[in-house]
C-alpha cells in the first residue's frame, strides 16, 4: 500500500515538473532575449516574488533591471513564458492602434459561474458586449446620481478626521481610507446605509474585507488556491477551487438577489450601481451614441456595430447584476483604494504643501460645490490628482494576452497566439521629453498648454481594456479629497515612513502602514 502511494506522489511530481519545465525552451527558440529559468518557480525574479521577497508589482521592475535597454526580451512565471515590452511605441500599438491582437487578459476559469461572468473573466465577443454594456453604468449623467451616496460617506468621513484631529491620535489612512472607500460602495453599489467610521465591525465590512482577503481575512491557503488556478486550470475547475471566498460571495450575492427583486416588485429606485446596471442590461438594444470627455476615453472606444445583445450569450440578467456589481466592488477596493492611498501619502511626501500648487489646491477645494465635483475635468484638481499617479505610481505593468500570431514591427519575432505580453511604461511617466518638469512634483506638468503625454499616466491602464470605472474612482477620490483637506491638513507623525513599500505577502497592503496625524486647518 505505501509503495502505491509512494508511487502515486512520484507520478504527480513528475507531471508537475514536466508541466512546469517543458516550455524553458521557449525563448531561446524565438532567439529573444530572457532571464533564465529554473524550477519551479521560474526566472529568478518570479522566484524573488513567489518567496515574498518583492512585491507582485515588482517583478516586472526586477526583470526590466536585467535587459533595461531591450525593447522587447522574456522570462518565465512557473512554466509560463512572459513577453516584456519596454518600449513607449511599441507599447501604444499593442494597448491601442494594433488591439485586434490583444483583445484578452488573463482569465480564471473556475467552476463560479458569477466569478466566470466577470467583466475581466470575459474574452472575445462575449468581453465586447459586457464592455458595451457596461460603458453605460459610468457616464456623467449616471455619475451625477450616484455622486449624492458617496458625498453623504463623505460628511460622515470628515467628521471622523475632526475627531481624530482633536485627541491628535495616529491613524492608519489605508485603514481610513479602506472605511471610505467601503462605505460608498456600500451606498453607490449595494443600496446600504452603514457607518463604518462609527461601527467599523459592522457585517457588511467584515464580509468585504473577507471577500478581498485583507490581512487577517486570508488564509494560508489562498496561495496554493491561486496556484492550481493560474498553473494548473482545469485540475482547479475540477476541484471546484475558487479565487473568491464563498461565504462573503454568498453573503452579497444574496443582498443583491434580495434588493432586485424588491425593486422589481415595488418599483423602488435609488440611481445607484443596481438600478444602473439594470437599466442598461434593459436598453442593450438601443443604445445612444458614444460621447468621449478625453483623447484616453477616445483611446479607450469599441466599434460597436452589429454588435448582439449581452443577454444572448445565456446569462441571465439575474447572474449579470451580480457578478458586475461583485466585479464593481473588487475593482474598487483593489485598485482605487490603493491609488486613493498613494494620493493621500503623496500629499505629505512631496513638497507639495509649500509651494504655490498646494495654495491653488486649497482655495480651489473651498469653492466646490459636491453635487457639480463630477464635471470638473482638465481643472486644477485633476491636474493635481493625476500628478501625485505620476510621481507615486506602483502599477508596475500591464498586462495582454495575443489572440493571434503578432508579428513585432521592424523585427522577425513572432508573439505566438495564447502568449501573454507585459507593457512596462514606469519610465515613460519620468522621461524629459514627455512633460514640462518630469523630475518634480508640478500638477502643470498635467495642464493642457504643456502638453503632457497622455500615455505616461497607467494608473487606469490605456485602451479598449482600461479600468471602465476610471470616473467612478476619480468622483470618490475628488469627494474623499475634498472633505479630508478643506477644513484639515495631513503631517507626519512617529511612524510615518519615506518610503512606500507594498508588502510582498499582499499587494494591497503597504508594509509599514501609511500612519500620519490630521491637525485642524
Amino acid at each position: 500500500m505505501l509503495f502505491e502511494i509512494g508511487l502515486l506522489v512520484l507520478t504527480i511530481l513528475l507531471y508537475i515538473y514536466y508541466e512546469v519545465t517543458k516550455q524553458y525552451g521557449f525563448f531561446k527558440d524565438l532567439g529573444v532575449p530572457f532571464l533564465k529559468p529554473s524550477f519551479p518557480f521560474g526566472s529568478e525574479n518570479g522566484k524573488k516574488m513567489f518567496l515574498g521577497k518583492i512585491s507582485l508589482q515588482a517583478t516586472d521592475v526586477e526583470a526590466v533591471k536585467e535587459f533595461p535597454k531591450e525593447k522587447v526580451f522574456g522570462y518565465f512565471l512557473l512554466g509560463q513564458p512572459i513577453f516584456v515590452i519596454n518600449n513607449e511605441e511599441l507599447a501604444k500599438k499593442v494597448l491601442i492602434k494594433d488591439f485586434e491582437y490583444f483583445t484578452d487578459r488573463r482569465t480564471f476559469d473556475t467552476a463560479d459561474p458569477i466569478a466566470n461572468a466577470f467583466l475581466t473573466n470575459l474574452t472575445g465577443m462575449e468581453w465586447k458586449q459586457m464592455r458595451s454594456m457596461l460603458s453605460g453604468v459610468f457616464t456623467s449623467g449616471k455619475l451625477k446620481l450616484m455622486a449624492k451616496h458617496v458625498d453623504k460617506v463623505g460628511k460622515n468621513f470628515e467628521k471622523y478626521v475632526a475627531s481624530k484631529a482633536k485627541t491628535g491620535e495616529e491613524i492608519d489612512m489605508k485603514v481610513v481610507g479602506g472605511l471610505m472607500t467601503l462605505d460608498s460602495i456600500a451606498s453607490a453599489g449595494f443600496g446600504i446605509e452603514v457607518d463604518s467610521f462609527k461601527e467599523p465591525e459592522n457585517t457588511f465590512r467584515i464580509m468585504a474585507l473577507t471577500l478581498v482577503g485583507a490581512p487577517g481575512y486570508r488564509s494560508s491557503l489562498d496561495n496554493i488556491k491561486m496556484f492550481f488556478i493560474a498553473t494548473l486550470p482545469k485540475v482547479g475547475k475540477f476541484l471546484k477551487i475558487s479565487f473568491m471566498k464563498p461565504q462573503a460571495v454568498n453573503f452579497f450575492s444574496d443582498i443583491l438577489r434580495k434588493t432586485y427583486k424588491r425593486r422589481m416588485a415595488t418599483g423602488e429606485k435609488r440611481n445607484d450601481i443596481i438600478d444602473v446596471i439594470v437599466e442598461e442590461l434593459r436598453s442593450t438594444k438601443t443604445k445612444k451614441p458614444q460621447t468621449f470627455e478625453s483623447d484616453f476615453e477616445k483611446d479607450a472606444a469599441l466599434d460597436t456595430s452589429g454588435l448582439k445583445d449581452i443577454r444572448e450569450t445565456g446569462l441571465d440578467e439575474e447572474i449579470l447584476l451580480i457578478s458586475n456589481a461583485l466585479l464593481f466592488f473588487l475593482l474598487d477596493l483593489k485598485l482605487h483604494l490603493l491609488e486613493f492611498q498613494l494620493f493621500v501619502t503623496s500629499l505629505l511626501f512631496t513638497r507639495s504643501c509649500k509651494t504655490r500648487y498646494f495654495k491653488r489646491f486649497l482655495k480651489f477645494l473651498g469653492k466646490v460645490k459636491m453635487p457639480a465635483l463630477n464635471n470638473f475635468r482638465k481643472k486644477y484638481l485633476d491636474m493635481f490628482i493625476s500628478e501625485c499617479f505620476r510621481v507615486t505610481s506602483l502599477v508596475g505593468a500591464l498586462e495582454r494576452k495575443c489572440v493571434k500570431d503578432y508579428l513585432i514591427p521592424n523585427t522577425d519575432v513572432i508573439i505566438p497566439k495564447g502568449r501573454f505580453v507585459k507593457l512596462y511604461t514606469n519610465d515613460i511617466s519620468v522621461r524629459e521629453d514627455n512633460f514640462k518638469n518630469p523630475n518634480d512634483f508640478d500638477p502643470e506638468n498635467f495642464a493642457p498648454e504643456n502638453n503632457p503625454n497622455k500615455f505616461a499616466m497607467m494608473i487606469f491602464g490605456q485602451g479598449p481594456r482600461n479600468c471602465i470605472g476610471m470616473r467612478y474612482a476619480l468622483l470618490t477620490i475628488k469627494i474623499t479629497m475634498v472633505y479630508l483637506l478643506r477644513n484639515h491638513r495631513v503631517v507626519r507623525s512617529g511612524k510615518t515612513t519615506d518610503v512606500l513599500e507594498v508588502d510582498p505577502a499582499n499587494f494591497n497592503v503597504f508594509k509599514n502602514g501609511v500612519f500620519m496625524k490630521i491637525e485642524k486647518r
